[in-house]
């Protein structure tokens, strides 16, 4: 499969790309470490005129403290830098936990945090090459009206398999985006629409510029674990982020988050499920309710190869898991 044709433009500043994306709109696709962008062009799932590359915006590649508290990066940031900062480590072991879950040491040198959140929602109907999407009728993440994994569904049933986004949602991140309008500052909770077909909110003219991270208070612990056919290269079948906080001096379970991915469009807070520990005295026993109810709580379907009925036992396997390593560290915090 080949590249179609597009010309190439490079930015010097943020600004330069926000007027060319004015005035080109949806002609214009931005793009940084490329590695979903330039496959999804292969397979002409995506035929832009015109790329803008931002690799020429240096600026936008950092990972620093915020003078008000909590932590910043720059969308351009590699997911390689993330897997490997100290700080990051120290502060957000789950953030650097996922980003070194992302395929291979190879992509993740060159692919970044901001596109792995834009990351379009993959299906196994769509994301084929152009000669065997045209053996079948077009599906609403096409422009079609039918949806060919979930019988009769009424919308795109495609996946969100963004390995850091359950992870910054845990961790109650936020993001910059910024057009020639202005910018805004969006909660991640509000940037997935639970739409396959519109992944995130993002319109074309604007560009993601910036995470922002809260600190999290003492005694809190984070993990995230991810279950995939292989250890590399794979999307994540499952991927869980859980935050634990201790209320201190009584050690009972103060604020949790547990946000479940790749069982969705978006990814998904189990709030039920944070509801059995919120308040309570941890015990094994505890946890393994809490597993139960968010295996329950979700409606995982058979897509991608993996039955749900998999799917649904590996939540409740891996949600215990995240949340017994969490509370682990939160002890020792």
């Amino acid at each position: 499969m080949r590249l179609p044709g597009f010309d190439h433009f490079v930015p010097g500043t943020i600004r330069e790309a926000c007027d060319f994306l004015r005035d080109h709109k949806e002609k214009a696709k931005v793009t940084a470490g490329g590695t979903d962008l330039l496959v999804r062009m292969k397979q002409k799932l995506l035929t832009p005129a015109f790329l803008v590359n931002l690799k020429g915006i240096p600026e936008f590649e950092y990972i620093s403290e915020d003078q008000g508290g909590g932590l910043r990066i720059g969308a351009l940031t590699r997911l390689r830098s993330i897997e490997g900062s100290s700080l990051i480590k120290d502060k957000f072991s789950l953030l650097a936990q996922a980003a070194g879950r992302v395929a291979t040491l190879q992509i993740r040198n060159v692919a970044t945090v901001g596109g792995n959140l834009c990351l379009d929602s993959r299906c196994w109907y769509y994301n084929q090459s152009h000669f065997w999407r045209k053996s079948r009728p077009l599906c609403y993440k096409r422009g079609g009206d039918l949806c060919h994994v979930v019988k009769g569904g009424d919308r795109c049933y495609a996946l969100c398999q963004a390995d850091t986004a359950p992870a910054l949602m845990a961790l109650g991140a936020r993001v910059k985006v910024m057009s020639f309008e202005g910018e805004r500052v969006i909660a991640l909770k509000d940037f997935f629409t639970g739409e396959g077909r519109g992944v995130n909110v993002l319109q074309p003219h604007e560009i993601l510029t910036e995470i922002q991270v809260p600190f999290l208070p003492s005694f809190s612990g984070g993990v995230y674990l991810k279950d995939s056919a292989r250890d590399v290269i794979d999307f994540p079948i499952l991927g869980v982020g859980v935050v634990l906080t201790l209320e201190s001096g009584n050690g009972l379970c103060g604020e949790v988050k547990i946000v479940l991915g790749a069982v969705s469009s978006a990814p998904i807070e189990v709030g039920k499920a944070e509801k059995v520990l919120k308040g309570e005295k941890l015990t094994e026993g505890l946890i393994e309710e809490a597993a139960r109810v968010a295996s329950k709580e979700v409606r995982p379907f058979t897509h991608m190869g993996i039955p749900a009925s998999y799917k649904r036992r590996m939540v409740e396997v891996f949600t215990k898991q995240a949340l017994i390593e969490a509370w682990r560290l939160a002890r020792m915090a």
